[in-house]
């Protein structure tokens, strides 16, 4: 799978991000209609959605997951996934600096 391409899982649809090692990994497309959005959440325009073709109501959840199998059904553009890896990139530093505020012990501060 390339960077970029859509891919249907059973249950859902994924954006792929890139292969390491021949494991690649997605992120979830997210239907607008669910109510919790996320800070890692990437809306696309309908045009984006209509080239890539999905949903026009849809948006990206930049936190990256391995997945195997799958069929490619698409293809988002170069500047949407400029700003999906921008996310994941912001995603993984806010996750790392939450993950700093731990005691020694493992546990958190209350």
């Amino acid at each position: 799978m390339l960077t970029g391409s859509v891919i249907r899982f059973r249950r859902h649809d994924a954006v792929c991000l890139g292969e390491i090692h021949g494991v690649s990994y997605v992120c979830r497309v997210i239907a607008t209609t669910e109510t919790t959005w996320h800070r890692a959440d990437v809306p696309l325009s309908m045009v984006e959605c209509a080239d890539a073709g999905l949903r026009p109501d849809v948006r990206i959840r930049c936190w990256p997951k391995a997945a195997t199998g799958g069929v490619v059904v698409g293809r988002v553009s170069g500047v949407a996934m400029a700003r999906v890896i921008e996310a994941v990139k912001r995603e993984a530093q806010m996750r790392a600096f939450e993950d700093g505020w731990r005691l020694r012990d493992g546990r958190t501060e209350r």
